[in-house]
């Protein structure tokens, strides 16, 4: 399965292409999130399901950070993220570091892509 095609608004081959380019210096915090959300980093691509789950990581940000009202499915979808992110923390500044982590690759996802020609 092409996971790739999944993310939805971009094209596949420079999203593969700024992935790669991102895991050279964030390889580290794929690995944590992958790890504290429960993706095996054995499963094929894995480094795509983090991505996505960062790009709707976003939405959630900018969901909570917007003036207008959601919908029911985005606000149900940023919860299940909220859990994923916080399950098993017995502390907010881990929760806080894997938002942070999510900002950061989120983030420097864009910013690669743009550079990419």
């Amino acid at each position: 399965m092409n996971r790739i095609g999944l993310i939805d608004g971009f094209d596949e081959t420079k999203v593969r292409e700024t992935l790669n380019l991102m895991l050279r210096d964030k390889r580290n915090e794929f690995h944590e999130l992958a790890e504290s959300i429960g993706i095996p980093t054995t499963t094929d691509d894995w480094e795509v399901i983090i991505l996505k789950f960062c790009l709707d990581f976003e939405d959630c940000f900018k969901i909570w950070t917007d003036n207008e009202e959601p919908n029911s499915l985005k606000n149900a979808k940023c919860m299940t993220i909220m859990r994923e992110i916080a399950k098993g923390k017995k502390h907010f500044s881990e929760i806080i570091n894997l938002e942070n982590i999510a900002h950061t690759i989120y983030t420097e996802f864009h910013h690669t892509y743009k550079r990419i020609e």
